[in-house]
């Protein structure tokens, strides 16, 4: 009888001992993927943001080039042109000199465009809203679309880089309003709620579900959205709407800044 209880106490205690050892064992291996998991996002922000940070490198010295270098021989050839027009008496001639300098000045508020859409000028100088007004009057412009924009008139402070990724994510946004979903008129607000930037855009186009497009393989602008909202530690929703578009986007200046 006492063998019977002394094997029996061992077995439960053997028991024990082993139900330990195998949750020590799932716990560590628990905290060591949790621990690799940490690593790899972190591994990932890091690669984003360099990424994106050569981007917005890249972008300035394109700009720069375009407007410093190839606007500046355009500008030098219209000049030229528009000396030897005043030099020209055959009509013909003078008419092809036109020509030709109509061509360049196209040209050279084609490139303006561009220029600006890589890396507007005012956005370090000047900031995100006006930024932003300067880039809807040239959408404006190009595009016969309408807009209603709502602009909080309290100072927003927003650190530079983080000014940059606004613009481009709402860039891509309008980017993807004008050339997929028809949209003829856009609503668009930038307002501070106590340190919290909250940017929405409504559009009356061709409702789509932005994260399920998202997951599409076409949808490279859109993750390029998600990547930028990622880097500034922002949030964006999409609003459920009965017509058009509405999204939103939401990024804490307070929390940036005591980072």
């Amino acid at each position: 009888m006492e063998n019977e209880i002394g094997f029996k106490f061992f077995f439960w205690i053997g028991t024990a001992v082993m139900l330990l050892s195998v949750l020590t064992v799932v716990l560590f291996v628990l905290l060591h993927r949790n621990k690799v998991a940490k690593i790899k996002r972190k591994e990932s922000e890091n690669l984003l943001r360099i990424s994106l940070e050569s981007e917005k490198r890249e972008r300035k010295r394109i700009a720069s080039d375009l407007h410093d270098g190839i606007s500046g021989d355009l500008h030098a050839m219209q000049n030229y042109i528009t000396i030897l027009q005043n030099r020209e008496d055959n009509d013909d001639r003078i008419a092809l000199f036109k020509e030709i300098e109509t061509i360049l000045s196209s040209t050279l508020e084609n490139i303006q465009g561009i220029s600006y859409n890589l890396m507007p000028p005012t956005l370090e100088s000047q900031g995100l809203v006006p930024t932003l007004q300067s880039y809807f009057e040239r959408v404006r412009k190009w595009n016969r679309i309408s807009f209603s924009a709502r602009y909080d008139h309290i100072p927003i402070e927003i650190p530079a880089a983080d000014s940059y990724e606004l613009y481009r994510i709402v860039q891509e946004l309008l980017a993807n309003i004008t050339k997929h979903n028809d949209a003829t008129h856009i609503d668009f607000s930038i307002i501070n709620d106590q340190g919290q930037i909250i940017i929405e855009m409504v559009d009356n186009g061709k409702s789509f579900d932005f994260f399920k497009s998202l997951r599409e393989p076409g949808g490279m602008g859109l993750k390029n959205i998600t990547s930028r909202v990622s880097q500034i530690r922002g949030k964006l929703i999409q609003v459920p709407s009965a017509t058009g578009n509405k999204i939103k986007i939401y990024y804490n200046v307070t929390d940036r800044n005591s980072r």
